[in-house]
């Protein structure tokens, strides 16, 4: 059998480029996300609409409401700052972060998951502070370092089943 390796054209491409032409590769990059910004924010408002507002009081169908919540911000990561709110993608990726954790361990506490989504609607917000939204965040944070899984605690139980 024989490997044959096709050569990166790209990278080379890339490699070789003048300083001038990825200047003007960025700007035209800017350029389209300009473009495109007022339909990811459309978007980005779509997703918002997805999240529900108020959990089940049925354990089974809260756990799917948190698989549900974990997907939409799965889809709203990189649409927040395609569309200028690139702390939305931050909001998105912690509450991916809390879902995880609480379906790992089988939890269906939906408050951390509200939390989430009632910050990422306040972080929608326009002209939001900068200190606010740093705020915001932290708070996230916080919520996330509680119920999101350790890498070390998750990593530990792999190896113990093993």
């Amino acid at each position: 059998m024989k490997i044959t390796y096709a050569k990166n054209r790209l990278g080379e491409a890339l490699t070789n480029a003048s300083p001038v032409l990825a200047q003007t590769a960025v700007a035209q990059a800017e350029k389209m996300l300009a473009a495109i910004e007022s339909q990811c924010l459309e978007q980005l408002d779509v997703l918002l609409a997805e999240f529900p507002l108020d959990a089940s009081a049925d354990a089974e169908i809260r756990a799917q409401q948190i698989r549900a919540a974990y997907n939409t911000a799965r889809r709203m990561i990189g649409v927040g700052t395609a569309a200028s709110f690139p702390a939305l993608d931050v909001a998105a990726k912690s509450l991916c972060e809390v879902a995880d954790g609480l379906l790992v361990r089988s939890l269906t506490d939906w408050a951390p998951v509200r939390v989430h989504v009632d910050t990422m609607r306040l972080l929608r917000q326009p002209n939001m502070p900068e200190a606010a939204t740093s705020q915001l965040l932290a708070g996230l944070d916080s919520v996330r370092s509680r119920f999101a899984v350790k890498a070390a605690a998750s990593h530990r139980s792999v190896s113990k089943s093993s």
